[in-house]
């Protein structure tokens, strides 16, 4: 295992737009989350209690969930990369068998989701413990654990949408659109269940803080968490079958 992390690890240090959009991110969510408390309408504030134990949990990991697309697109350009450059199958001639090379690309995916899991629960410790006690420190920290759920999801489908299509552009353009496509349907379709399609399941894992009237989810946070592990499963076992039987 530790060898085929390795060897996409020299892989991906090399990526720039890896660097950019996980700097840009980086920056980003504490950056926004901050500026929550400059926000005024028509008098109403966000209470000073976002930024302790637990609701930080919640606020943090909603605003960080804005940021899934964007850094699925790392996925997208490593593994269309790998395709277009033929380097699959230089590591085949390397040693490396196919199942490797399958497992390697899923350590990638694992990882970069654990990676941003652990960042996005730094922001919002870092936050509570600077503005409140620690003994609320383990309330609300489930919302850390779905949202690793519904980061491996965006993720996930990124790895499939990339195999699937292949042109790293053409890829990106459509990954980026699915959000839309899924409101697209949802649209012409009934509007209760467009909670249940992928995106919008790995989404509304993270709901807003302050629910917006009309906003009812049919399952609670355990139904849309197990929907969202079929997703993923289904989506990795697709992928999987699409490469074993791809030519390398």
């Amino acid at each position: 295992m530790m060898k085929l992390i390795h060897i996409e690890w020299m892989k991906l240090k090399r990526l720039n737009t890896m660097k950019v959009i996980l700097l840009i991110y980086a920056m980003l969510v504490p950056t926004i989350f901050l500026c929550f408390s400059l926000i005024e309408i028509a008098g109403w504030k966000f209470p000073e209690t976002i930024y302790s134990f637990p609701e930080v949990y919640h606020y943090v990991t909603y605003v960080s969930s804005w940021f899934n697309l964007m850094i699925g697109v790392i996925i997208i350009v490593f593994t269309t990369n790998e395709l277009k450059y033929r380097t699959q199958r230089q590591n085949v001639i390397d040693g490396l068998s196919k199942k490797e090379i399958i497992m390697s690309k899923f350590y990638v995916v694992l990882l970069l989701s654990i990676v941003i899991t652990l960042y996005t629960f730094l922001v919002a410790f870092i936050f509570g413990v600077i503005n409140g006690s620690m003994g609320d420190l383990f309330d609300g920290l489930h919302y850390i654990g779905v949202y690793f759920i519904s980061t491996l999801g965006y993720f996930v489908f990124a790895y499939f949408f990339a195999n699937l299509i292949k042109l790293p552009a053409l890829a990106i353009i459509f990954y980026l659109l699915s959000t839309f496509l899924e409101g697209i349907f949802g649209f012409i379709s009934v509007k209760q269940y467009v909670q249940f399609f992928p995106l919008s399941t790995f989404s509304d894992l993270i709901p807003p803080p302050i629910l917006p009237q009309g906003v009812d989810f049919i399952w609670g946070q355990g139904g849309r968490t197990a929907v969202a592990v079929v997703y993923i499963l289904i989506f990795v076992a697709t992928s999987y079958f699409v490469i074993r039987k791809r030519d390398i």
